[in-house]
């Protein structure tokens, strides 16, 4: 699909979604374009559209580069922003002499917004376009990190959660009210969270550090172009604003691993408590088990087979085997 934007009576608009306003265009759009799409564009500014291999490339050189007089910029770009399931998908900037063609395979929703926002404002030169949309793209990936630090300290939350303090009772209203019992943690919902973030923080900062990349290669292109210094500056001040993005992914990124870490530790602890009620279970046991076993040996001599209370004797130090260890326990401060 293809679209051609232009600067009419002084004004950004909409030229057509066909291949006949290409002379009049200032941007022309590229969506998945198909063969016929790509030869015409070649042939009416005399540059080679990239393919969607060659723009997957992670070569510098086969993202970054001038040819022909064009200057041909790739960027990762986020799509489908909404959720966790964030696509990354090249983006193509080409700037042939006054005119910008972007080359792209999927639809960012910064760009319908930039598209949007830029038809009521005036005419529009390829260097404004590009850092535009650029800009507009940094913004989203800046909304995405605002968002995932959000969902990042609900999932701490849950990770340390402490339950609020329920207020004492007294007298006989003590008795009557339950005991609380703590809230079960799902630990296994909070990894799968946190890979989730994980990735998607992967995919945030992967796109960031390429939208860098090309912001200062656009600089030095604008500077060979002879671009006006607001383009340049322009392109530096995206530049800086990308670095504030890039070092709050690398803290998120931190913190995910911290939170990982803790998880994981949490889940130990859990795992840990529950082998200790079987070891404690297993010693409190262990006595009134070889009581039994000396009394069930077969043996015709037995002092005790006579004696009248040698049932409920067996039965009573059974018992106080058990109650024996498992006060020693709690006096040591194990349970």
């Amino acid at each position: 699909m293809i679209r051609t934007y232009a600067n009419q009576s002084g004004r950004f608009v909409l030229a057509g979604a066909d291949l006949a306003a290409l002379d009049s265009a200032v941007w022309i759009d590229l969506m998945r374009p198909t063969k016929d799409e790509e030869t015409a564009v070649e042939r009416a500014f005399g540059i080679d559209v990239p393919t969607r291999e060659e723009t997957s490339e992670i070569e510098l050189s086969s993202r970054l580069y001038a040819e022909d007089g064009a200057h041909f910029m790739t960027a990762m770009m986020l799509s489908h922003t909404d959720g966790d399931n964030v696509l990354l998908s090249p983006a193509t900037f080409v700037l042939a002499g006054d005119r910008l063609v972007t080359v792209r395979y999927e639809e960012p929703r910064a760009i319908d917004t930039f598209v949007a926002r830029s038809q009521k404002a005036g005419p529009m030169t390829a260097e404004a376009l590009c850092a535009g949309l650029l800009e507009a793209l940094i913004e989203r990936s800046g909304d995405v990190l605002e968002r995932t630090g959000h969902e990042l300290d609900t999932v701490s939350r849950e990770i340390f959660s402490i339950e609020p303090p329920v207020p004492k009772a007294t007298g006989a209203a003590a008795l009557l009210l339950p005991k609380p019992k703590p809230k079960p943690r799902d630990f296994q919902s909070v990894l799968e969270q946190i890979g989730r973030k994980g990735d998607l923080l992967s995919k945030v900062y992967e796109s960031l550090i390429s939208v860098q990349r090309l912001l200062i290669y656009a600089t030095a292109a604008a500077q060979a172009r002879k671009a006006d210094k607001e383009a340049s500056s322009r392109f530096k001040s995206l530049a800086r604003d990308v670095q504030s993005l890039v070092d709050h992914a690398a803290f998120l990124t931190q913190k995910i691993n911290f939170l990982l870490d803790a998880t994981l530790g949490m889940i130990n602890i859990q795992q840990t408590g529950i082998i200790k009620i079987f070891s404690v279970a297993a010693v409190v046991f262990l006595p009134p088990t070889l009581i039994a076993s000396i009394y069930g040996m077969n043996f015709k001599v037995l002092p005790e087979i006579g004696w009248p209370y040698g049932y409920p004797f067996a039965l009573a130090l059974m018992v106080l085997s058990a109650i024996v260890p498992y006060q020693f326990f709690k006096w040591r401060g194990w349970l």
